[in-house]
């Protein structure tokens, strides 16, 4: 059993491998082959004709059956991504871009919290209660084996293509599976650290039972009381991690007595928000001699930390195309200048309104330095069904530009010093 390719935690695992081997199609994991002909097709549709013809590829290819499905091939999924040799750190926890930036510095493997599964319906996307009655079934399935928790994930505004035909489920570790430890111990060079990522940005939850929960809304520009004003259930409700960029308490608590119970160093990576990684990676960067003139904005799945290590441009992780990233990313600019600034910016079809306008990242960033839009399709964003295409074109003609040199690589210790100076 495979996580789903376009998820975060899948695409910071997958990317991690690729910059550890330099294999790998990138975000182009999460296209079948074929399907670029299709949106190639549909790219030349008006906008409301676009985004139609994207849920109706969703209504076909999103979901599966949830018989014969077994908890623990997930974790196995994650190891089996790395090659067995010894690495100078492990990080184990959040999913994040950032994370996955920091791990490719380290070149050390990075073992997920949270894995996402969905299954097939079809509601109407304001339809809580709907989605709540199938979800709820689903999880229970689920809750057999002890390591997980589940996680019916809702998010009416910034998924509003996806719940409408697929229940999107998170399982998350609650401790560390017997693969990770066999791994760690295995893969762990002598002397190396093991990183945890426990990132605490809280989000309020609805408990179904004792390890099954349900989550409306997710991280952007708009808070959990907004959602909550207008999707909410009669059920007992919960500040808890949250569903995609938390890090589960147990699971912390369990790395922290694996560590000590075998006297390994551990490195804490304590956060209240994902966009706090994002600048300990840039600072990261630096640190490993990447080029100070030159700045590449990722966003969400839409990373590459095999094209940054390699080419020595630091990269600064956007969790979204929202309001809230671009106030992160205002802040981040102020006093500050470029020689050249690479923006690449998730597209999304959803429609929802605390979404940025192209125009206005451009004008933010026009005074700052040069401006290359990676993937950026000005006249369809941010509904360009072809965006993923030209981001990884865009990524190859980036590395071709830059010739081969040194690899940036940062030492565990040097990371545990930038973190202490936050």
């Amino acid at each position: 059993m495979r996580p789903e390719p376009f998820d975060s935690a899948t695409r910071t695992v997958r990317e991690v491998a690729r910059a550890l081997s330099g294999r790998g199609r990138g975000i182009l994991e999460a296209y079948p082959p074929g399907s670029s002909l299709f949106l190639r097709l549909i790219g030349l549709l008006p906008e409301d004709l676009r985004i139609r013809a994207i849920e109706w590829g969703i209504s076909r290819s999103l979901g599966r059956s949830p018989q014969g499905l077994q908890e623990d091939s997930l974790p196995r999924w994650c190891v089996a991504q790395y090659p067995q040799r010894k690495y100078p750190a492990i990080v184990v926890g959040s999913p994040n871009g950032a994370v996955a930036h920091l791990a490719a510095l380290l070149g050390a493997p990075f073992l997920t919290s949270s894995f996402l599964l969905s299954f097939r319906h079809h509601i109407e996307p304001d339809d809580l209660q709907g989605y709540y009655r199938f979800g709820k079934g689903i999880a229970e399935r689920f809750l057999e084996d002890d390591d997980f928790e589940a996680i019916n994930h809702y998010d009416p505004l910034h998924d509003r293509s996806l719940v409408r035909y697929a229940d999107l489920l998170r399982l998350r570790l609650v401790r560390l599976p017997g693969v990770y430890h066999d791994f760690i111990i295995d893969n762990l060079a002598p002397g190396g650290r093991l990183i945890l990522v426990n990132c605490s940005y809280p989000w309020p939850q609805y408990r179904l039972s004792e390890r099954s929960f349900l989550q409306v809304g997710g991280l952007g520009g708009v808070e959990p009381e907004g959602f909550l004003k207008r999707w909410s259930l009669k059920l007992p409700l919960e500040e808890r991690p949250e569903s995609e960029w938390g890090c589960p308490l147990g699971l912390a608590a369990d790395v922290r007595q694996f560590a000590r119970e075998r006297r390994i160093e551990l490195v804490e990576l304590e956060f209240d928000h994902p966009q706090r990684y994002s600048l300990l990676a840039y600072r990261a960067y630096l640190a490993a001699g990447a080029a100070k003139e030159e700045l590449m904005l990722d966003c969400f799945s839409y990373i590459s930390p095999y094209t940054n290590v390699t080419t020595g441009i630091p990269a600064l992780w956007l969790p979204f195309n929202d309001r809230g990233s671009f106030k992160f990313a205002r802040h981040f600019l102020e006093n500050k200048r470029f020689k050249r600034i690479y923006l690449a910016l998730v597209p999304s079809f959803a429609r929802s309104g605390d979404t940025v306008p192209l125009a206005q990242w451009r004008e933010l960033l026009q005074g700052q330095g040069r401006v290359e839009l990676l993937g950026i399709g000005p006249r369809s964003y941010p509904a360009d069904p072809l965006a993923p295409f030209a981001y990884s074109t865009e990524l190859l003609r980036l590395r071709r530009r830059y010739p081969p040199g040194r690899r940036l690589q940062l030492e565990p210790g040097a990371l545990e010093t930038l973190f202490k100076q936050i």
